[in-house]
């Protein structure tokens, strides 16, 4: 019984983990842009423009992310590029700079061969797009 017992739990665990994925059709070059609301930064000077391009590309262990900043964006003003491990584990794309860190964790909003829209906190979407 207790066999029984450890092998359904080690079983539930399992199915339920959903950790480490590596899903087929993210790896590549996909065009980025970030976007988030204007009212969150409303009254807020120096800010005129809520998106921001760039490239993410994902490979089988890393994920490369050029962001273009520019005067004005609510993001960066300076060009950003990250490095990142990566991860999908049921709905979320999890990047990982330091295991001992909680690393991003990006909800995926809707996935197709050439594109994937992604939702970080409530108010920065992300579209992917290749």
């Amino acid at each position: 019984m207790k066999r029984v017992l450890a092998i359904t739990l080690l079983g539930f665990l399992v199915a339920c983990s959903g950790g480490g994925e590596k899903p087929s059709g993210w790896e590549g070059e996909w065009t980025a842009t970030w976007e988030t609301d204007p009212a969150s930064f409303e009254g807020i000077e120096g800010i005129s423009d809520y998106t921001m391009p760039g490239m993410v590309i994902f490979g089988p262990e890393m994920v490369n992310i050029k962001a273009y900043g520019f005067e004005g964006c609510v993001f960066s003003k300076d060009t950003l590029d990250h490095s990142l491990r990566w991860r999908v584990s049921n709905d979320s794309l999890i990047l990982i700079n330091d295991e001992d860190t909680p690393g991003m964790v990006y909800q995926i909003k809707e996935k197709t061969t050439d594109l994937i829209r992604l939702q970080l906190m409530e108010d920065i979407f992300l579209t992917l797009e290749k």
